[in-house]
């Protein structure tokens, strides 16, 4: 018998054993069901089931909509929580993989791995309760809607879960599609980016085709400013900054022999660092201003901050990926040779308590990548265990670390 605070990792191995094949059904269950953001009554339902049958405390439905939480409080006298968190919510994608378990809901999928985020969170959850005997603290388990929307993180942080009791870590995953089945991928500091969002309107004023100089074209305007967004990145930020602006919307005109009054353009920018971040909405209005006012055009611009970049804590960082070689073997946890552009939610967690974020592959090769967002993504069932054992030996390992103390 281990005291408290210690725990081998053939123990997690063994008890994560018992629960693989429910935990694989669960998420069956979960991908026949997807919901979108905001919309998760069902799968909240099925986590408050499966919550409802372990020894919890704190079980708390309908946090910020349909988010779920619950506190397992361990069997000694460490005061610290250590939040586990997973994301639930699917796509509007038409699934197109042939599984049996495929959605039944027609225009939603998961296509991102939510459904295996939700089901290995709940796999740790019944693994942790089974070693309830040796965990000195409390672990505070966050199932949370609407990550792929607004960012459910942030309004379930305004609704406290992050006190009562205070959270001192957090840990997530991701299944990701660029890296291989089963290993994991970490790295300190940036992982990924602000995934910010901008909606312009270049206006002009229209009329017939034949008649261009009776007008104000607002084509050639919007032309000119998609040029110049790629010119402003390239020479108005520094070229060790990872910056990404593109234009991934463009709406202009009826029919082919009218010049339109407008022309929408709407896309997103990635940045890693907060000042370059800040200084983006600006340089992008200089580029309106400037092309607009050369035609004799106007703009409106809308530019939304999403999430921040999501930076991992170093310690925190250290201590997953120990506990990732611990149980998958060295062999199998490798560093992200750089942040991803990708935007995470997480970084709300990331950015309130020292957090760290990994990735967990689901690619059958490195050459055979699994696309996110798409008609054909899929997991394969057999890393839901790695997650769940890399999740619970971190805890473990943060109450048996000074970082505890």
């Amino acid at each position: 018998m281990t005291n408290p605070g210690t725990m081998t990792t053939p123990t997690i191995l063994e008890a994560t054993a018992k629960v693989e094949q429910k935990v694989i059904e669960l998420r069956h269950h979960l991908h026949r069901h997807p919901e979108l953001s905001f919309q998760e009554e069902q799968t909240a339902a099925l986590v408050q089931r499966e919550l409802a049958l372990l020894p919890l405390s704190d079980l708390t439905p309908g946090v910020y909509g349909t988010g779920v939480t619950a506190l397992l409080q361990g069997n000694g006298s460490d005061p610290r929580t250590i939040l586990l968190r997973a994301d639930m919510d699917a796509l509007p994608i038409q699934e197109d993989t042939g599984l049996p378990f495929s959605s039944e809901v027609p225009g939603v999928m998961h296509a991102c791995g939510h459904d295996g985020h939700t089901a290995i969170l709940l796999g740790a959850a019944m693994v942790l309760s089974e070693l309830r005997a040796h965990l000195p603290g409390s672990v505070k388990l966050v199932f949370q809607p609407a990550e792929e929307t607004e960012g459910g993180a942030e309004g379930m942080i305004r609704e406290g879960v992050l006190e009562n009791p205070h959270v001192d870590a957090a840990v997530g995953l991701h299944l990701w599609g660029s890296v291989p089945r089963g290993v994991v991928e970490y790295r300190s500091g940036p992982l990924m980016a602000a995934p910010d969002v901008f909606s312009i309107r270049v206006i002009g004023k229209g009329g017939h085709a034949a008649l261009p100089h009776q007008c104000i074209d607002p084509v050639p305007m919007a032309a000119a400013i998609i040029q110049q967004f790629q010119t402003l990145i390239a020479r108005r930020v520094d070229p060790l900054e990872s910056v990404v602006l593109s234009v991934c919307r463009l709406e202009a005109g009826t029919a082919f022999n009218v010049i339109p009054d407008e022309v929408l353009l709407e896309g997103t920018v990635r940045t890693l660092n907060q000042e370059v971040r800040e200084a983006i909405p600006g340089m992008i209005e200089d580029v309106l201003r400037q092309v607009t006012g050369i035609h004799g055009g106007s703009y409106h611009l809308d530019y939304s901050f999403r999430y921040p970049p999501l930076v991992n804590d170093p310690a925190i960082t250290d201590l997953v990926r120990k506990a990732a070689e611990d149980v998958l073997g060295a062999d199998r946890v490798r560093k992200a040779k750089q942040p991803n552009m990708g935007g995470e939610d997480f970084a709300y967690f990331a950015r309130a308590v020292p957090s760290s974020f990994f990735y967990l592959g689901i690619a059958p090769s490195e050459e055979d990548l699994v696309r996110h967002h798409h008609p054909t993504f899929r997991i394969d069932d057999t890393v839901l265990k790695d997650g769940i054992a890399v999740l619970c030996r971190s805890v473990f390992d943060f109450f048996a670390s000074p970082l505890a103390e």
